[in-house]
């Protein structure tokens, strides 16, 4: 049990440590780039950047005091651990945006839109996949998603497009507001490669040398392959279903191990968006979300 609880707390360090890496990387995305070109961003932080660009208000302090509450009503909601480990994350970026300054890296729009997203999707990409979260309105929609069955990203893009509707509006420049739509995509899109940084594929294979191409897969892939019992629905024939988890880059060999034992096999590719239990992912980002 000691030692149980031993590996927990190394976790569980590796993951405040990772998380606080992350919002560094915030900081230097939103000083060195976002803040200077008056961009905006989703969520609370987006609220905070448009005060402070129309009031002046600090950006770090904002993002606390608007997270405060938020985080009250998701401890209720969400459990202990997903809210501590966010405000770890919300704390850290709060202090160090405001008592970080870094000089504009460069002018140019397209530039900053990209690379902003690039480091906000790198940074809340690690905190995501610690089990934590950004704050604010991901964990608002959460709970409306959790309580009404409302999709979670739709939450966040109709709040979103508020934010930067009305930054849009207040400062009278429509560019700005593309650009912000830009960085956030990009963001998004490496968000995705982070939580999924080695996408999985699910076959199920149905041949009558189905032992060969389980062979095959066992010997060459080193992949472990289980056996489905399945009836046909017309012919009330039984066989034998092979069912496999493999990586998006051994797909290619797998398809040519069944072409070559069995041209006629029936073969379904499922997308297995997560897997859990013991699978060699060969990612070095797989033990953050244990």
């Amino acid at each position: 049990m000691a030692s149980i609880n031993r590996r927990d707390v190394v976790t569980v360090t590796l993951q405040v440590i990772v998380i606080i890496a992350g919002e560094l990387l915030n900081v230097v995305a939103f000083r060195a780039l976002i803040v200077p070109a008056k961009l905006l961003s989703g969520g609370v932080v987006g609220m905070a950047l448009l005060l402070n660009q129309l009031f002046g208000l600090p950006i770090g302090l904002q993002t606390l005091i608007y997270n405060i509450p938020i985080f009250i009503w998701g401890y209720r909601v969400l459990g202990r651990r997903f809210i501590l480990l966010s405000i770890v994350g919300v704390g850290s970026f709060s202090v160090l945006m405001d008592n970080v300054q870094l000089p504009p890296v460069t002018n140019e729009m397209v530039l900053i839109a990209i690379f902003g997203g690039v480091i906000t999707g790198i940074a809340d990409g690690l905190i995501m996949r610690t089990g934590g979260s950004t704050g604010g309105f991901d964990i608002i929609g959460l709970i409306v998603s959790r309580r009404s069955g409302f999709p979670a990203g739709q939450i966040f893009i109709f709040s979103n497009a508020i934010i930067i509707g009305i930054g849009a509006l207040a400062s009278g420049n429509i560019e700005t507001a593309m650009f912000t739509l830009i960085m956030l995509y990009v963001a998004s899109r490496v968000i995705d490669t982070f939580l999924s940084p080695t996408p999985r594929r699910a076959l199920l294979i149905i041949s009558n040398k189905h032992e060969q191409i389980a062979d095959k897969f066992l010997s060459a892939l080193h992949r472990g392959v289980t056996y489905l019992e399945g009836v046909g629905a017309y012919t009330g024939q039984e066989f034998r279903v092979l069912m496999c988890v493999i990586t998006r880059f051994e797909l290619v060999e797998a398809r040519q191990t069944i072409r070559e034992i069995d041209p006629d096999a029936f073969t379904v590719v499922l997308e297995a968006s997560d897997v859990m239990g013991r699978f060699d992912s060969k990612s070095p980002l797989q033990w953050l979300g244990r």
